[in-house]
C-alpha cells in the first residue's frame, strides 16, 4: 500500500515532522511518498494561503498520485479536500477531519487547540462544514509562535497544557486535537499532562487511509463527487492539465 502525504506548504520541517508522524503510526507494509508544495506560503494562517495551499496540493497529487493508493492532507486546513476527492478515485483524507472524526469517539465534545487569532474562526468553520459543529467545544488559540517554536512545539508544551486545562474546566472538553501539522508527533507528550485524549490527525488520517484501501469503496459515479467532465485547462504544471484531460 503507498499513502501520497501531500504538505501543500513550502516548508520542508513540517513536512518532515508529518512524514515521521505518518511512518510511526502506519501497518507494516505501508509506504509514505511525503511531497512538499513548491510555490505559495511557507505556514498557511489564511484564507487566501489556503486557496494558495489547496491549487498547490491540486497539481502534487496530479504529480505524484499516480500509483498511490490514497492521499493524505497534512495541512490542518485540510486545504483542497473536496476537489482531491472530486478528482481523485483514490480515497483521500484530511487531518483535521480525520482528528474530529475519531475524537467524537472518544469524547462527547472536543476542542481544537492553535496558534494566532486568525485561525480561529477559520477552523470553527471547517468544522461547521464537517457537521460536526456541535460536538465542537472551543477554538482555543495560542499567541503567534516563533520560528523556533514552530519547528520544536515541545518549547511550548506547559502553554498547550494550560490552554487544554483551561477548555476541560470551561468548556466542558473531552478531547483535544491539537490544530496544526507542526504538532505532529506530540500528542504523546501533551497527553500526559492533561486529563483528557489528545489528537492531531496526521496519524488518524493515515489510519483511515488504510481502512479505506483495505475496504476497498468504489468511487462515486453520481453526484458532486463523481469525476468532471474531461476539460482543457491553462495551468503551469503539465501534469494538472494532462489530469483534467483524461477524466
Amino acid at each position: 500500500m503507498r499513502i501520497l502525504l501531500i504538505n501543500p506548504n513550502t516548508s520542508t520541517f513540517v513536512t518532515e515532522k508529518v512524514a515521521a508522524e505518518a511512518r510511526r503510526i502506519a501497518a507494516p507494509g505501508t509506504e509514505i511518498v511525503a511531497v512538499t508544495g513548491r510555490c505559495g506560503p511557507a505556514i498557511v494562517s489564511g484564507r487566501a494561503e489556503d486557496a494558495l495551499a489547496a491549487a498547490e496540493a491540486m497539481s502534487l497529487a496530479a504529480e505524484y498520485g499516480g500509483d498511490c493508493d490514497a492521499v493524505v492532507l497534512a495541512i490542518s486546513f485540510d486545504s483542497g479536500l473536496r476537489a482531491l476527492r472530486e478528482m481523485l478515485t483514490i480515497p483521500v483524507v484530511g487531518m483535521s477531519e480525520a482528528a474530529m472524526l475519531a475524537a467524537c469517539t472518544l469524547g462527547s465534545r472536543f476542542a481544537m487547540v492553535t496558534f494566532g487569532n486568525r485561525a480561529v474562526p477559520i477552523y470553527a468553520e471547517i468544522c461547521q462544514s464537517y457537521g460536526l459543529g456541535g460536538r465542537l467545544s472551543n477554538v482555543v488559540s495560542l499567541a503567534p509562535l516563533s520560528d523556533a517554536e514552530m519547528r520544536d512545539p515541545l518549547l511550548i508544551l506547559p502553554r498547550l497544557a494550560e490552554a487544554i486545562d483551561e477548555t476541560v474546566s470551561r468548556d466542558g472538553t473531552e478531547a483535544a486535537i491539537l490544530a496544526g501539522a507542526i504538532f505532529a508527533g506530540i500528542t504523546h507528550a501533551v497527553a500526559e499532562k492533561v486529563s483528557i485524549p489528545v489528537l492531531n490527525g496526521v496519524a488518524e488520517a493515515v489510519g483511515i487511509a488504510e481502512m479505506l484501501v483495505r475496504t476497498a469503496p468504489r468511487k462515486a459515479g453520481s453526484g458532486s463527487y463523481q469525476l468532471p467532465a474531461a476539460k482543457k485547462i491553462e495551468w503551469p504544471n503539465p501534469a494538472l492539465v494532462s489530469h483534467f484531460a483524461r477524466f
